[in-house]
């Protein structure tokens, strides 16, 4: 891409042009069609106006449709090009005739089949593109989720607004975090689909998000990086001000040859990238459910000062699989201050239970206010910084029932008094409960909190290196 073209002039997009909005979408075609797009923009009640072009129809739907972008009656902020793949070259010369810069190319059928005509295609659209100084998305994507203009990229995803953005060259990794993400307490600024990357890449949205006011934290999905001296200085940058959470896919010999059939990437060399995240602090994590895990920690915690864990629990083997799993995770364990012991050994028996760390101190959840006790003496110790609280999905209903709303206030307030924060752990071992209630429920009032041990302690440990990093000055 050169230097002196980025978003920004026309966007968000306030009128938008479709080509190849069809008049009927009952012919089978797999992916998303311009048809689609169109219905979804509509339905989701797009905050602007919205033009289908079809030279072969007059009205669409009952709206006005137009034969070429150069026919549509005012200026264009954005242009989703739909069309096969061996129309897009005239789409985007007419584009140039118009002076709509902005473009998305939901088409497919270019570089990432490996074909010579597809390659050809390709080198094609971008001789144009770079004639015209058009700004082009794709080809081979879904384009944009924007919920403060209500434009969406799929229908049984939510408008749910936030501080999060997410680039994806994976427009189906975008809709599963779009779709499980507000479950989590996220929500999103801009999700940007960008597919093959032909013009625009990661480095180009990056940018653009450095600069958004609705933007605190950036989530990416890559497969391949044209520029990574530039992407690495930008994302160090960046970092220390907006989190940046990376998956890279592509890093082993299948997951290469995959991302080059499925976008026309190069994915890149492992110790390239182990490099990469050592040197910049961007947060590794490996799926989607590790970039929710590790953002929801970034949006509900206060930053913390280092890995030191409290767990508290029940059981005295689930306390020896704890203790594993934290050191496997990377998080410290340590001993509580004798302060600590002594304040609670006050009122906690020793007779089948235990105040090492972890704590198992099963008669602490029986009332709220010795709960509320316990994580008070656990928040003022020095030599902790996080605490954890594992529970099993199975004692919810069994100890706290219709007091849940208490338990929640008993949390909130610990935190807000003794500034450290507390993360749930609601597990199934038993396998009658289902955890995924709870924590949506503890999610929806401001507390972290995970359906497995694992899952917190991985995201605690990625959250803890991450303001490490930050408070070293990020070398």
């Amino acid at each position: 891409m050169t230097r002196d073209v980025g978003l920004g002039q026309g966007f968000p997009p306030r009128t938008i042009a479709i080509v190849g909005v069809s008049r009927s979408e009952h012919m089978y075609h797999p992916g998303y069609t311009g048809s689609r797009l169109f219905r979804i923009l509509r339905e989701s009640e797009f905050q602007g106006r919205i033009y289908p072009v079809n030279p072969k129809a007059d009205v669409i739907d009952g709206v006005k449709a137009y034969p070429s972008v150069t026919s549509v009656p005012e200026p264009l902020d954005f242009v989703i090009i739909g069309v096969p793949a061996a129309a897009v070259p005239q789409v985007l010369e007419d584009c140039i005739a118009a002076g709509a810069l902005n473009v998305q190319i939901l088409s497919s059928g270019f570089g990432e089949t490996g074909e010579a005509e597809g390659k050809r295609l390709e080198k094609r659209i971008r001789e144009i593109a770079l004639r015209g100084g058009l700004r082009v998305i794709g080809p081979n994507c879904m384009g944009f989720h924007i919920p403060s203009i209500r434009m969406k990229m799929f229908e049984e995803v939510e408008l749910v607004q936030g501080p999060v953005a997410f680039l994806s060259q994976s427009g189906g990794h975008a809709r599963i975090y779009l779709l499980h993400g507000p479950h989590r307490g996220i929500g999103f600024s801009k999700v940007i689909s960008y597919g093959n990357a032909l013009m625009m890449d990661a480095t180009d949205f990056l940018e653009y998000l450095a600069t958004d006011p609705e933007t605190r934290i950036i989530c990416m999905y890559l497969e391949g990086m044209k520029d990574g001296e530039r992407f690495a200085k930008l994302v160090r940058q960046l970092n220390p001000t907006k989190p940046v959470v990376i998956w890279k896919g592509g890093l082993t010999y299948s997951g290469a040859r995959a991302a080059s059939s499925h976008t026309g990437s190069l994915a890149g060399d492992r110790q390239i990238w182990d490099a990469f995240f050592e040197q910049t602090g961007a947060i590794r994590v490996d799926s989607i459910e590790e970039m929710a895990e590790v953002t929801m920690a970034l949006l509900r915690l206060k930053p913390s000062p280092g890995k030191r864990v409290a767990v508290l629990g029940a059981g005295g083997g689930d306390s020896v699989a704890t203790g594993d799993i934290c050191a496997e995770e990377g998080l410290e364990m340590p001993a509580i201050s004798p302060q600590t012991r002594a304040g609670l050994l006050e009122f906690v028996s020793l007779v089948n239970q235990g105040v090492m760390n972890p704590l198992d101190i099963p008669m602490v959840f029986a009332e709220l206010s010795t709960l509320q006790r316990t994580f008070e003496l656990l928040a003022a110790d020095p030599l902790i910084d996080i605490i954890i609280l594992h529970m099993s999905a199975e004692f919810f209903p069994k100890i706290w029932g219709h007091r849940m709303a208490e338990f929640r206030e008993c949390i909130l307030n610990v935190t807000q008094k003794g500034g450290k924060p507390i993360v749930l752990a609601v597990t199934d071992e038993s396998k009658t409960d289902e955890p995924e209630t709870y924590v949506r429920e503890l999610v929806g009032a401001g507390i972290p909190a995970y359906t497995t041990l694992r899952g917190a302690c991985r995201a605690l440990r990625r959250f803890a290196d991450y303001h490490e990093f930050v408070a070293e000055g990020g070398t």
